[in-house]
């Protein structure tokens, strides 16, 4: 009988050594648990306030552009063109030629500061829209040693974007132009734009001499681009390869 009754007492003791134990593992699988979320959390929580702030600076920086697009559009710009048109009422009687030469410099002036104008805002976009914002970048192309030509494919209901999207999307295709003028020796670009109730799908192409995709991505202007596309939550697929061109894609689902 003691010894039934040792037996019993053991066997009992390790049941709450095992009960113990495990109580002690699960424990501390909850509180690893629990401090793992905590850190996942306040990691989304830094990466949320990070995002939050970029976006801040660049919408900063987008007032301020145009800010100074206002002035130099509204102000300069309508004043030099009213100094043009007085010089060419003073053209007939110049009697010694100065005169087409000043015409020519203000006609200059003029361009350029329309040119710098539609650089830090464009008009075009906020009175006309995007596809006549991507339109006017293309007609805009510079020339080059390829004869670099442009072509737009866009089905686009407008009133379902809001200004900050359509901002977007012209500062990317204003980059990925200037990435392909500058670096890609390309002849072609093609962009095709389709905008409905299902969302945004947008497509940029070139036929230039492309690039390892995988290193683009640490560029600042991809970087510029990542962005801005993380601003108005959509995703972004970059593909290129060296000799075979170049191709970005940009959907958002409504």
């Amino acid at each position: 009988m003691e010894s039934t009754e040792f037996v019993r007492y053991i066997s009992l003791a390790i049941a709450l050594v095992v009960v113990l134990v495990v109580a002690v593992i699960v424990s501390l699988e909850l509180f690893r648990k629990k401090v793992i979320q905590e850190k996942m959390r306040n990691a989304e929580l830094k990466l949320k306030h990070q995002t939050e702030l970029l976006h801040t600076v660049i919408r900063s920086q987008e007032e301020e552009r145009r800010r100074v697009s206002d002035v130099l559009h509204d102000d300069i710009g309508s004043k030099l063109t009213t100094i043009k048109l007085s010089l060419y009422q003073l053209s007939a009687g110049d009697k010694n030629g100065l005169l087409p030469d000043l015409l020519a410099l203000s006609e200059k002036v003029i361009a350029s500061t329309r040119e710098l104008s539609h650089a830090y805002s464009p008009i075009v976009l906020e009175k006309f829209g995007l596809e006549a914002g991507i339109a006017e970048l293309l007609d805009d192309l510079p020339q080059t040693e390829n004869g670099l030509k442009g072509e737009l494919e866009a089905s686009m209901q407008e009133e379902l974007l809001d200004q900050e999207s359509r901002l977007v999307l012209y500062r990317i295709t204003q980059e990925l132009l200037n990435n392909t003028v500058k670096h890609a020796d390309a002849s072609e670009v093609h962009i095709n734009i389709q905008i409905g109730p299902e969302g945004i799908d947008y497509l940029y192409r070139d036929n230039g001499k492309g690039f390892d995709g995988k290193k683009a991505n640490a560029g600042i202007g991809m970087l510029n681009i990542q962005n801005r596309v993380a601003m108005m939550e959509g995703e972004m697929e970059l593909l290129s390869k060296v000799g075979h061109g170049f191709t970005l894609t940009i959907k958002k689902s409504y």
